[in-house]
């Protein structure tokens, strides 16, 4: 089974999760008392359950996470055009993975964490092929 690791901003490793293969990442988080915020319940609506995945980047993204990624780009948002950067709820965990949260939960920013979040992706996912440059530096 793929062991999931959580770091922080710094690298630090706050702890590790074995994940039962082909589970999402963001339900795999929840269940395992991660501090990610997912305002939309893991619907791909918003972007607060969004993660850098610093070893074990997907090859395959899903269709509504680049669409919005496209989106929030053109509006002048640089932070989602890195290729290791990822809508948790658009992730199905394969393989080992590290990963650290971009947003924590905050009493004065959030009402809550958010809502559970369906074990599958939501929508039913249309999956592109996803190349990390080997000029970024993360590829495995």
């Amino acid at each position: 089974m793929p062991i999931v690791t959580i770091v922080d901003f710094m690298g630090d490793v706050q702890k590790e999760i074995t994940v039962e293969k082909g589970t999402k990442l963001l339900k795999a988080l929840i269940d395992n008392e991660t501090d990610v915020v997912h305002t939309c319940g893991g619907r791909a609506k918003c972007t607060t359950c969004r993660v850098t995945i610093h070893k074990g980047v997907p090859t395959r993204k899903t269709q509504r996470q680049h669409d919005l990624f496209e989106k929030l780009i053109k509006s002048g948002q640089p932070q989602f055009d890195h290729p290791a950067v990822f809508l948790s709820c658009q992730v199905i965990v394969e393989d080992d993975m590290t990963v650290s949260v971009s947003e924590t939960f905050n009493s004065v920013i959030h009402d809550s964490r958010g809502k559970d979040t369906p074990d599958e992706i939501t929508p039913d996912p249309e999956w592109l092929d996803h190349e990390v440059p080997d000029w970024w530096g993360i590829k495995d």
